[in-house]
């Protein structure tokens, strides 16, 4: 039978599709291209620096204002290069910058002061298209545009998905979530920054203690350049041990009011940027997302049970930026996010086909964070201080109830939970170049963690015929109350010449929960071989307190009383060593290798379980919901080799190859070592793209780009076939512990864009296949009861994507 919404939804893309063609006279389309210039150390905005369009004829070019500002108007759109000139200064270039007619492109470039003294030479150096946008990180670190999020296939705009692509990183096994494994390490070990601030998951469908989820709540739209670190991290980075992403939101146009919408399959969203007044600096830029599927759920036309989907999700984005003319840049930034998920139990017993019918289940996730940070340049032009300060409210809620076929199919509760995790946080940095040579950078951060957990379950026991024995609810967790974690940093960059730049600093960490504390040296020496060929190494001591949740889990003692036995946890801790060698053949032609080893100690293992190491586990659940009694007395070890063999986007296409080979290995309360649940031993990522300039004045652009992963399974334990058989259950061999992988995972992703160029307006449409295949990859393997046999489970297939975008 025909849908009563088909010819609805047919009228809905006929529209789409005619929006992008309407206009049909071809013109010579240009766009205003604007930013700030400024000493890459100091951030002081350089004065009279000229800004030039390559390859313009006429020349478009102009000079910077007394704030560092530049305009050039009338760039063709299209890809578009600029080139930077200072006095004294290396020559700073942008390459192949993307343009479109629908709104400005807004730049902050910064140049570097050579060591030697020039006094009036201008210095020309090729500029690393990838070097990180923090002075102070030397290794295992590198930028990401948000162009990148949006071309590489099925990274579906997110940070944390795009991220996937980079040596040493990979997903954590599922194909659903954006999580992802960094040299081997837990994913609960990769931390999230937002303008400066540590930030709590900034996912949909997460879990506690997680860092990666479902979908991003951060939108493309509000994002600009930021940093992605892998390891050794700058001084100023504490309570992290696997890797960071250092997210900045970007300015809103402070002299032109621009707009964009998008229709996705996973999200509809509309983004309003500009001045808050006609003549004023000031400006705002907000961002609002609401799940596609639970909008048509609300008009009637979702194909699925938005519910059992997982797919009812909103988020919404700000940044207001108030420049003053004597006291510095002030701006209030904000993120929040509702997670709807659920599925009901069917309540016709003949459907039953495992017990999982018998189950309903609905969570929630509500997630707040506000900031405000103040930037003041000091008169000397030397120095700057930056201020943040910041408060998240971070909220899961669960609960999920059952059939109880023993009582008429009565209703029974199962488990409660609510989670609630507050924080606010004060960060200030001084820093200070007291020439070309030497940087100081000095700071703190001041971090109120309150908290308020509850969660209770029944012990259950599944019988024949769908009957279920089940306790009495039991208390996990139950604990209000607040903490403090401190931090302080020192670090200092001493380019002693043209061929070698010292970075040194120390870290420190005290948790008042315990009175645990760190004190962590790191330091980075690179070395200049050639113009075009470095060595870098670095050392360090790093540190991360376990979520609070693993601190506060109740345990129960055989005369019935309870107490918190992993309350006095000390500090996770790790040193980290790594040397960098990169080669760049050309402008756009670069290789990377990097060769590390960490060594994870006072690592917390349950002393009563061979396989308990917190090195294994992705959030709070594994603690929570065992008998674990935690000790710092476990170990660990991530060794491996990083490869990027990298093509940067020039003459219309680009290229990118990275790969890993890795060993992960944790031990024991008993000092018996295994493997680690992420140890997948290999990854091989390749991918690459071509865009083609077409319509009448080939002022639109044709993006086709492909992807390609190979990595190892993941592990699963080795199964005692004797004993599972005769006790019904799976039982590991006395040594195997993830000592066995399920067959290697392969995918090729694809996509394609055509955006089109029309006056004050640009069309986008973007399809994209993750697994284009549909290969059944598998996820893991347990054991089947019924047959006495192992069981694959497989991965998600082919996952379409599709979206439409308009700026204006």
């Amino acid at each position: 039978m025909k849908s009563p919404h088909s010819s609805k939804i047919k009228f809905c893309f006929l529209f789409l599709f005619c929006c992008c063609f309407c206009f049909t006279n071809a013109q010579n389309l240009t766009q205003t291209v604007k930013g700030v210039v400024q000493d890459a150390d100091s951030e002081y905005p350089l004065i009279g620096a000229t800004v030039a369009l390559a390859n313009s004829d006429p020349m478009i070019a102009t000079s910077t204002d007394v704030d560092g500002a530049f305009k050039l108007e009338g760039v063709p759109v299209g890809r578009q290069s600029l080139e930077i000139r200072y006095l004294g200064y290396e020559t700073g270039f942008l390459s192949n910058l993307v343009v479109t007619s629908g709104k400005e492109l807004s730049l902050t470039v910064k140049l570097q002061e050579p060591t030697q003294d020039l006094a009036e030479v201008v210095v020309k150096a090729s500029q690393d298209k990838q070097n990180p946008l923090n002075e102070m990180a030397s290794v295992s670190a590198r930028s990401f545009s948000v162009e990148e999020t949006g071309r590489y296939a099925a990274a579906l705009l997110d940070p944390a998905r795009m991220a996937q692509n980079f040596a040493g990183v990979m997903s954590s096994g599922d194909d659903l979530l954006n999580e992802i494994v960094i040299r081997g390490n837990s994913p609960a070990y990769v931390q999230w920054r937002l303008e400066g601030l540590q930030i709590p998951s900034p996912n949909h469908f997460t879990s506690k203690g997680s860092s990666g989820g479902g979908i991003s709540m951060l939108s493309s739209s509000i994002l600009t350049n930021s940093d992605f670190y892998t390891g050794a991290f700058p001084s100023e980075m504490g309570n992290v041990l696997a890797g960071a992403f250092d997210l900045k939101l970007r300015t809103g146009n402070n002299e032109k009011r621009e707009y964009s919408f998008m229709l996705g399959a996973l999200g509809t969203e509309i983004s309003m940027e500009g001045p808050f007044s006609k003549g004023s600096k000031a400006s705002y830029l907000v961002n609002y997302r609401y799940s596609t599927l639970a909008l048509l759920d609300q008009i009637g036309l979702s194909p699925v049970d938005v519910g059992d989907a997982g797919l009812d999700f909103q988020d919404l984005s700000f940044k207001f930026n108030f420049p003053t003319k004597n006291a510095g840049v002030f701006s209030i930034f904000g993120l929040g996010g509702l997670t709807r998920e659920g599925a009901k139990a069917e309540a016709d017993s003949t459907k039953w086909n495992d017990f999982d019918d018998l189950f309903a289940y609905r969570s929630d996730g509500n997630l707040g964070i506000l900031g405000l940070t103040h930037k003041y340049l000091f008169s000397n032009q030397k120095s700057y201080l930056h201020m943040a300060l910041g408060y998240t409210y971070d909220q899961y809620r669960y609960n999920d109830e059952f059939f109880d076929v023993l009582d008429n199919n009565r209703v029974v509760e199962d488990e409660v939970e609510n989670l609630i995790d507050k924080s606010l946080r004060y960060s200030l940095t001084f820093n200070h170049k007291f020439n070309a040579k030497h940087t100081i950078r000095v700071g703190g951060v001041y971090s109120m963690l309150d908290y308020k957990f509850e969660n209770t379950e029944r012990f259950l026991d599944f019988l024949e015929g769908y009957q279920l024995e089940y306790s009495e609810p039991s208390v996990n967790l139950s604990a209000t109350g607040s903490t403090e974690l401190l931090q302080g940093f020192g670090q200092w960059k001493y380019r002693m010449n043209e061929k070698w730049t010292l970075n040194a600093g120390l870290h420190f960490m005290y948790l008042s929960l315990n009175g645990s504390y760190s004190i962590e040296p790191r330091g980075s020496l690179k070395y200049q071989l050639s113009p075009k060929q470095s060595l870098t190494f670095a050392a360090g001591v790093h540190s991360q307190m376990e979520h609070l949740i693993n601190y506060l889990v109740i345990r129960e003692r055989e005369d019935g009383s309870t107490f918190q036995p992993n309350r006095n946890l000390e500090l996770t801790k790790a040193v980290h060593y790594v040397l960098g060698y990169d080669h760049n053949f050309s402008s756009d032609f670069r290789l990377k290798l990097e060769a590390y080893y960490q060594e994870l100690y006072d690592v917390p293992a349950d002393s009563s379980y061979r396989r308990g190491s917190i090195l294994n586990t992705t959030d709070v659940y594994d603690v929570l919901y065992s008998e674990a009694i935690l000790t710092n007395t476990g170990r660990g070890r991530n060794i491996g080799i990083d490869l990027t063999l990298e093509k940067f986007y020039n003459r219309g296409y680009y290229a990118l190859l990275t790969g890993s080979l890795f060993d992960s290995k944790f031990e024991n309360a008993q000092g018996e070592t295994f493997n680690t649940r992420f140890n997948a031993r290999y990854n091989l990522t390749v991918l690459g793209g071509k865009e083609y300039q077409v319509g009448k004045s080939k002022q639109n652009t044709l993006s086709l780009n492909g992807k390609v992963l190979y990595s190892g399974g993941n592990r699963y334990d080795e199964i005692d076939w004797d004993r599972s058989i005769a006790e019904s259950r799976f039982i590991t061999t006395p040594d195997g512990f993830y000592k066995l992988q399920v067959s290697p995972y392969f995918r090729i992703d694809v996509s394609a864009k055509y955006s089109i160029n029309r006056p004050k307006a640009t069309h986008s449409i973007v399809l994209e296949f993750q697994n284009v295949t549909n290969r059944d990859n598998v996820a893991d393997i347990n054991y089947d009861f019924n047959t006495r046999s192992l069981r694959e489970n497989y991965q998600t297939g082919l996952i379409p994507n599709f979206n439409y975008r308009i700026e204006f």
